[in-house]
């Protein structure tokens, strides 16, 4: 499961000053962020590389790993690619090495997502700077302080003994089969959430809801959260159509393998096919 294992390395503390040669830079031009060739040990471009890319507005720092500032931008569209670097969708962090170079790509995609949707005051549309001393924006107008949105999600592994559901979404954006998961609604626990969302998408009663880990989603701005429920009750699944294009029950030695190690969801997968969860 890909998370940033130098955590204690890394800081969100606002930097003030612009970005200087050393700085790691990571440049988004739609879904797509600019990288390094493969061969090269970290893909992250330093600043100095990518300088001269004509941007919609001037880089803004994101965070800080390892004592060295990363800075985050968006490229004006069809400008030249410097020598030497490559434009790649966002998703190359499920290949991305080092693995903390994949966790800080998810990091940036957040934070940049973040930023492109705070633009003006979410009060009263006044214009927005950088809070001096914390990640946050604050309206030079009203005074409000934004700070970057977490979105709360579940993600279950339902079991009944030695079978696990699993499911593919209705839209094709994700063909392999996976895990029930939503995102937190408002007023309701984490544990609610489950049970919910289990009945919504699959019509099923569970019960024994447990917390196994979580796993920070930078590409949806989320915090997946991981449990796993036991069957309730009969296990007809009724399919809620416009989320889900199949449902089924799986045993331990037909839960499909995936190579994949960067999702909360394949780990709890191969977990339950290796007897584990």
């Amino acid at each position: 499961m890909l998370i940033n294992q130098r955590h204690a390395e890394f800081s969100l503390a606002y930097s003030a000053e612009p970005a200087q040669a050393g700085d790691g830079a990571f440049i988004f031009r739609s879904g797509e962020v600019l990288l390094r060739a493969e061969t090269m040990a970290s893909r992250i471009p330093a600043w100095e590389a990518v300088a001269d890319i004509p941007l919609h507005a001037p880089a803004r720092h994101a965070f800080t790993q390892d004592g060295r500032r990363y800075f985050i931008a968006e490229a004006v569209a069809d400008t030249p690619t410097p020598d030497g670097l490559n434009w790649e969708t966002v998703r190359v962090f499920r290949t991305l090495q080092p693995e903390t170079d994949a966790a800080l790509l998810l990091t940036a995609r957040h934070l940049f997502n973040w930023y492109q949707s705070r633009n003006a005051c979410c009060l009263c549309s006044g214009s927005v700077r950088p809070h001096e001393t914390e990640r946050a924006l604050v309206c030079d107008q009203c005074g409000y302080v934004n700070y970057p949105s977490v979105l709360p999600a579940v993600i279950v592994a339902i079991t009944d003994n030695d079978r696990l559901l699993l499911a593919r979404n209705a839209q094709n954006v994700f063909r392999f089969f996976s895990l029930i998961a939503g995102f937190v609604e408002v007023g309701e626990t984490a544990e609610q959430a489950v049970h919910r969302e289990v009945l919504e998408e699959v019509g099923l009663r569970v019960k024994n809801v447990r917390y196994v880990a979580s796993q920070p989603w930078g590409i949806s701005q989320s915090l997946m959260l991981g449990f796993t429920a036991e069957l309730d009750g009969p296990d007809t699944i009724r399919l809620q159509e416009s989320e889900l294009a199949e449902a089924r029950w799986f045993t331990r030695a037909d839960v499909p393998h995936n190579d994949s190690t960067t999702s909360i969801a394949f780990d709890m997968m191969e977990r339950f096919r290796l007897g584990q969860l």
